[in-house]
């Protein structure tokens, strides 16, 4: 399984972009970055994007997506998955026509560009070689992290959460075959209070959710740093001593099978 990581910051500055992660050139977890950095080649490969919530900051690109699509001719729709309140909140607040036209009638019903499909929390589905598992998380919002499971192995999403249980729950789960973690975390420690607040962890909490899983050789890969605390975060990470822990950078690429 390739991991590119089109963006993995919680905040947007120039040379820093939105969450999106694109798995073996297919699937998008998230789209918070896609056409400023994928070639028109590259989107018309795309077959699946799954949103794990609302925020703009994981959605905001697929607008742009499904109307490049649109253009280019795919002839295959899009098909955008997540539990049922984020699809609504998508048809909602996005493609209703006045935000954005709505593209699962565009350029018909019958033929459209954007095809929007409900999952059902804890059950596997199988999409474009892999099998996706959504799980609901500890956000500000309806959030939900992804177990993708394929041959190379087992990988886990958090999702934008505070602190909860089920990601270790299912982590422990998986334990022989669970190939990386990527976990949120968003402020610096002396923000715990706001990261409470709206859903978020610091790696202090970092530090008390990997207690959690009870395995010290899974690498866990942090994402959603908001960028303006960035240097402050990666101090406070590497305070921690964990060797297992990285923090990605906007365009590194990952290879599963080789971790």
């Amino acid at each position: 399984m390739e991991i590119r990581v089109l963006g993995c910051y919680g905040s947007q500055l120039p040379g820093f972009n939105t969450t999106s992660f694109l798995l073996d050139g297919k699937i998008l977890l998230d789209g918070g970055t896609i056409t400023s950095v994928l070639t028109a080649e590259e989107q018309l490969k795309i077959e699946v994007v799954l949103v794990t919530h609302a925020h703009l900051d994981h959605i905001r690109d697929i607008m742009f997506l499904v109307d490049n699509l649109c253009f280019l001719k795919k002839k295959q729709p899009l098909l955008v998955l997540s539990t049922s309140p984020v699809i609504k909140a998508l048809r909602h607040h996005l493609f209703n026509n006045v935000i954005w036209p709505d593209f699962s009638r565009i350029p018909s019903a019958e033929a459209p560009v954007l095809i929007f499909k409900v999952l059902g929390l804890g059950r596997p589905l199988s999409l474009s070689g892999v099998s996706v598992t959504a799980f609901k998380v500890n956000h500000a919002v309806e959030t939900v992290g992804y177990v993708i499971e394929s041959p190379e192995g087992t990988v886990i999403f958090s999702g934008d959460t505070g602190p909860t249980d089920e990601i270790w729950r299912i982590a422990r789960k998986k334990r022989g075959r669970l190939k990386a973690i990527f976990m949120e975390t968003s402020l610096p420690e002396d923000m715990q209070q706001i990261a409470l607040k709206t859903g978020h962890l610091t790696p202090r909490s970092l530090e008390e959710e990997l207690e959690k899983l009870g395995d010290p050789d899974v690498p866990v890969y942090l994402y959603h740093l908001k960028s303006q605390w960035r240097e402050i975060i990666k101090k406070e990470v590497a305070e921690l001593r964990n060797g297992n822990i990285h923090i990605l950078e906007d365009g590194q690429i990952l290879q599963i099978g080789a971790l």
